[in-house]
């Protein structure tokens, strides 16, 4: 009677919204026909705020059980009551077993179907695809204020909702204006359940400038030096040089440069340009680069003298040598790379006191480099003091290291006859104590 009261309550309250009614009749074998009626309240139901009742009504004594096929989407107490625990479909099995003396002498089954829906219209993301804003997204906000640069014209939002069933609109790919640019992202539950977040991206204005902050060809000197307001520069290389590496930084980071990297070399005069276009890309400066590659190197590779020892570096165009007064001329050993013409001059017939000896290399370019040496001949007067300096030299070295010899030795008897003395003094204070 408790029951078949709660259904007519129910009956009256939510039939109109009523999902499902279903009436079971089973016949025994004494002919006899038993009937119940079985009722779901709805067929849909939140996850967390609601619940849903099977009442069940019969004229007979009866019992109900309640089998719904997946446990984790809802439970079912005695009374009916379903309670939702997980998002999801699930059928249920309703046994209505009806009695005779307390025993079971038919059963109704029944089966209904119910599905939980989520109420969450929360996000567990919100993001932009390639662009490192961060942190961008917080549990507990939904207004987003977001700064661009200029140079991103389109944004592709990404927002994931931590409902599988929940609906996101208002996401992917959007093109920006500039300044302000105003999105709502719509996250609709599977009840219908909707939040609404809101991101308001400032794409700037464009930057216009266009000038670079550095300039250089790696291992070169640029001439003239690099400003950011000149725009002509010009270098010399060798011609054993096959490439060059052009590196620059603009004034502002986001504006394009062109023309940077690394480059071949033909001989004779090479031109290059960088370019720097504005973030708009509606305006442009160009730098221009000329290098000359010579046809020839007009520098020495190798520079020996018979007989001398010098230090050469081939960017060392000076270097000073002393000769005997016998000496009329040196023997010089000069090389470059192949093509170029190595002349030597004034190497015959060396006067007493400085001569300058010339070496010059001329490239196939008719470019030219001279090498000098200056070659101080003594004099015989002068080559006679050398000696008799170097012959007092020794002398005196000689009579040092004599003295020193002397020296040391006397310090060693000294040394040795104070010794004696002290362990005769020793022995004697031994003596007279023993006595």
């Amino acid at each position: 009677m408790k029951k078949w009261l709660y259904f007519l309550i129910m009956s009256l309250i939510v039939v109109p919204n009523c999902c499902l009614a279903v009436t079971c009749t089973k016949s025994d074998s004494d002919g006899n026909t038993y009937e119940a009626e079985v009722l779901l309240d709805k067929d849909k139901i939140s996850l967390g705020s609601e619940k849903a009742l099977i009442a069940v009504n019969s004229d007979f004594p009866y019992e109900v059980e309640y089998r719904p096929n997946n446990k984790e989407i809802v439970s079912i107490d005695e009374n009916g009551i379903v309670t939702p625990l997980k998002e999801g479909k699930v059928n249920i099995s309703v046994n209505v077993n009806f009695l005779k003396d307390n025993e079971v002498i038919s059963t109704c089954p029944v089966n209904l179907s119910l599905e939980v829906l989520a109420s969450d219209a929360t996000l567990k993301s919100l993001t932009l695809e390639e662009i490192d804003i961060s942190p961008l997204f917080k549990q507990d906000q939904d207004t987003y204020d977001i700064n661009l640069p200029y140079k991103y014209d389109k944004v592709n939002i990404i927002a994931t909702p931590n409902s599988e069933t929940a609906k996101v609109t208002g996401d992917g790919e959007r093109y920006l204006n500039e300044g302000l640019n105003e999105y709502k992202i719509i996250v609709t539950s599977s009840d219908n359940t909707q939040k609404t977040y809101y991101l308001n991206i400032t794409r700037e204005v464009a930057n216009e400038d266009t000038t670079l902050s550095s300039l250089a060809v790696e291992g070169y000197v640029l001439s003239p030096e690099f400003k950011s307001d000149e725009h002509n520069y010009e270098i010399t290389v060798d011609k054993s040089i096959d490439s060059i590496t052009i590196k620059g930084t603009p004034n502002y980071k986001f504006a394009t440069v062109t023309g940077l990297g690394t480059f071949n070399l033909a001989s004779g005069k090479n031109i290059f340009y960088v370019t720097v276009k504005s973030e708009s890309e509606l305006n442009e400066e160009k730098y221009q680069i000329i290098i000359n590659k010579n046809n020839g190197s007009s520098k020495l590779t190798k520079l020996e003298i018979e007989g001398y020892k010098i230090e050469f570096n081939p960017d060392v165009f000076i270097y000073n040598l002393e000769v005997n007064n016998k000496i009329e001329n040196i023997k010089i050993n000069a090389e470059s790379l192949e093509n170029d013409q190595i002349e030597i001059l004034n190497n015959n017939d060396l006067q007493v006191g400085e001569n300058e000896i010339i070496i010059r290399v001329t490239s196939e370019d008719k470019t030219s480099t001279t090498y000098k040496i200056i070659v101080n001949r003594l004099s015989k007067e002068e080559e006679k003091e050398i000696r008799k300096n170097s012959i007092l030299l020794k002398v005196l070295l000689v009579i040092f290291v004599i003295s020193v010899i002397i020296m040391v030795t006397l310090v060693g008897i000294f040394i040795k006859r104070n010794y004696k003395r002290k362990k005769i003094n020793i022995k004697k204070k031994v003596s007279n104590k023993k006595k």
